[in-house]
């Protein structure tokens, strides 16, 4: 009687494994036989995925407003606090609330921002260092952060940053520590093909 049961088991077994084979070979093939993606479809995957963002005029960004009655040290800090709102912007989720305080043109007061001498002229402050580790935050990373011309380290491993890393990171000529690391930056466009 045993081993009818041991028997009875497995092929219920063998038999469900195929069944459930069998029912993903067959939507896959849907997918592949109609050669585009339904509606639905397309929704569930931009929400559940945060790869590239393009504004309209084609650039990845965001649209930061500066209201005229704040006052800025310098240019400088007013670049800083465009690049900050903007990535305030672009972030979806921040558990421990580390931008919270991300208000008013003092950005040298903002959590996470280390401000310091500028390296070519002594008498202004400027950005110089981000440190945003295990903060959890989900986003990405937009354009403006390339106006953060006198950044020197940037930190923010063990968050849930997606996309890619700004083209205009280039201009970062001072960035010497960049962490990205334990966070989904995609590797050639693609959140899904690796993490960073």
């Amino acid at each position: 009687m045993k081993k009818k049961t041991t028997l009875f088991d497995f092929s219920l077994l063998l038999l469900t494994a195929a069944f459930f084979f069998a029912s993903t070979l067959s939507s896959s093939s849907h997918i592949i036989s109609h050669g585009s993606l339904t509606d639905a479809e397309a929704l569930y995957i931009k929400q559940r995925q945060l790869l590239y963002y393009r504004d309209e005029s084609g650039d990845r960004g965001e649209i930061v407003k500066v209201d005229p009655s704040l006052v800025f040290e310098n240019k400088r800090l007013r670049n800083a606090y465009i690049a900050l709102q903007a990535w305030k912007e672009a972030i979806l989720s921040d558990p421990f609330n580390l931008t919270g305080d991300w208000v008013g043109s003092n950005v040298c007061s903002y959590t996470g921002v280390f401000c310091a001498p500028a390296p070519d002229n002594s008498s202004i402050r400027t950005v110089a260092g981000i440190d945003l580790n295990h903060g959890d935050i989900a986003g990405y990373l937009p354009e403006e952060l390339g106006l953060l011309t006198d950044l020197a380290l940037f930190h923010i491993n063990s968050n849930r940053f997606c996309g890619t890393v700004p083209h205009k990171f280039r201009n970062l000529k001072l960035l010497f520590e960049l962490d990205i690391s334990n966070n989904r930056f995609a590797v050639r466009g693609d959140c899904a093909q690796g993490a960073v």
